[in-house]
C-alpha cells in the first residue's frame, strides 16, 4: 500500500551557513533523496523566529520547540492515519506524539541524540545516570523545558512505531532507560557516509607542518577545549584549525573561553562549508573530536574520507586512536607520537553511496520489518 510520508524536520531548510550540525546534515540529506515527502519545517509552517536558530537561549529554544510541536501536530492531524506515516527528525523538537498514538499514526522518529542521556552528561556532570534520570519521565511538578527533555522522550518511546538510532551503544542506552521498549523496536541505521563529496584545490602553506584540525559547532559537548588544554604539552611544529561557529544556549560563551585559551599555534576558521571545508580536510593530518557527546560523528566519517588520522574520546562516535581526551597528558603524548611521525601521506578513502535512504523509506512503508 502506498502511503504518503510527512517528515516533521525542525531543522530542515535553514541555509548553510547556519552551524546546525548532524540533524540539519540528515534532514538535508533525506529532503535531497526522498523529494516526493511532505516536509514539516519552521520555513514551511510558517513560523517567524525572533532570532537565529542558533542564537536562542535556553527557554527561547523551548518556546520554539513548542511552537514547532503545535504546528506540526495540527498539520498531520489534517490526514488520513490509514494514508500517511509520519517520519519526525527530532525528539524534544517533535510533534505531540501521544496525540498522534492516540489516533492510531503510524509514528517512526529518528534519534540525532539521545535527550536525557545528554543532559546527564552536560548537565547533571555524569552524577545521575541516564537510566535513573529517565524515571522522572512522569513527574508533573518538571518545568516545560525539562519536560521537552524527560516527558516527550518517553512520549516518544512509548508512541512511536519505530526509534532509529546512529549506534549500537545508543541503542543499549535507551533499552537500559526504558526496560518496557520492545528491542526490536529501535533500530541502528549510521549516517556516516551521507556528506556530498566535494572536491577542492589543495591550500597553499608549509609543507613541514603538520595540521591537527577540528570541526564542530563550538558547543560545550563538543569538548574543544580538552585539546586546547592539551597542547601546552605537546611538542613538534604544528598548527591548529578550529573549524565551527558558535551554536545554541551557550555557544558564544563557550566560544569565548576557547578563544582565552588559545595559544599563538591556533586559528580560528569559521563555519566552513562546500569546497572551503573539503580543502581544508584535504591539506589537515590529524583530526581531532574531543566530544563529551557525539552521537554518530558525520565530520569524523569526513576525514577519515580525506585521509586524516583520528584521535577521539570515547563518545559513540569514536574511531581512529581512542583515548580519554579529558586527561591532558595523555592526548597531549598521543599527538606528539603523531606529529613526530610527520605529515599524513593522503589517501583519501572513496565512500559508497549511503543507502540510508532506501533502507528508512523500507522501514516507514513496512510495519513487520523488526530492524535494520
Amino acid at each position: 500500500m502506498n502511503r504518503q510520508v510527512i517528515y516533521a524536520a525542525a531543522h530542515a531548510h535553514f541555509p548553510d551557513t547556519e552551524p546546525l550540525g548532524g540533524g540539519k546534515a540528515v534532514a538535508d540529506f533525506l529532503i535531497r533523496q526522498c523529494p516526493h515527502w511532505q516536509v514539516l519545517s519552521p520555513a514551511t509552517c510558517g513560523m517567524a523566529l525572533p532570532k537565529p536558530l542558533v542564537d536562542l537561549s535556553e527557554l527561547e529554544y523551548a518556546k520554539f520547540c513548542r511552537q514547532f510541536e503545535r504546528v506540526t501536530t495540527a498539520e498531520i492531524l489534517q490526514h488520513d492515519p490509514a494514508s500517511c506515516v509520519v517520519l519526525t527528525n527530532d525528539i524534544s523538537e517533535g510533534p505531540d506524539f501521544a496525540a498522534l498514538g492516540a489516533r492510531g499514526y503510524r509514528v517512526v522518529s529518528l534519534w540525532h541524540v539521545d535527550v536525557v542521556d545528554y543532559f546527564c552528561r552536560m548537565y547533571l556532570r555524569g552524577l545521575v545516570t541516564p537510566a535513573t534520570a529517565a524515571r522522572w519521565s512522569r513527574q508533573r511538578w518538571l518545568p516545560d523545558v525539562l519536560k521537552l527533555v524527560f516527558h516527550k522522550q518517553a512520549d516518544c518511546v512509548q508512541h512511536c512505531a519505530k526509534l532509529v538510532v546512529p549506534s549500537a551503544p545508543m541503542k543499549e542506552v535507551i533499552l537500559r532507560c526504558y526496560p518496557d521498549c520492545p528491542p526490536a523496536k529501535v533500530a541502528v541505521l549510521p549516517w556516516r557516509n551521507i556528506a556530498v563529496p566535494v572536491s577542492a584545490e589543495p591550500l597553499a602553506g608549509n609543507d613541514d607542518e603538520v595540521v591537527i584540525m577540528t570541526l564542530s559547532r563550538l558547543s560545550p559537548e563538543k569538548g574543544i577545549e580538552r585539546l586546547l588544554r592539551a597542547l601546552p604539552l605537546v611538542a613538534g611544529k604544528y598548527r591548529v584549525w578550529i573549524c565551527g561557529a558558535p551554536a545554541f544556549m551557550q555557544g558564544r560563551r563557550y566560544a569565548a573561553k576557547l578563544r582565552r585559551l588559545a595559544g599563538e599555534r591556533v586559528e580560528f576558521l569559521g563555519h566552513v562549508t562546500g569546497e572551503r571545508k573539503a580543502a581544508l580536510l584535504q591539506r589537515a593530518d590529524i583530526f581531532v573530536s574531543a566530544s563529551r557527546h557525539e552521537s554518530y560523528g558525520l565530520t569524523i566519517a569526513e576525514a577519515e574520507a580525506a585521509g586524516c588520522r583520528i584521535v577521539s574520546h570515547r563518545h559513540y562516535g569514536a574511531s581512529g586512536t581512542v583515548v580519554d581526551c579529558g586527561e591532558a597528558p595523555v592526548l597531549a603524548k598521543v599527538l606528539t607520537e603523531l606529529i613526530g611521525a610527520g605529515r599524513t601521506a593522503k589517501r583519501p578513502v572513496a565512500q559508497a553511496p549511503s543507502d540510508a535512504a532506501a533502507r528508512l523509506t523500507e522501514l516507514l512503508l513496512s510495519p513487520t520489518t523488526n530492524g535494520l
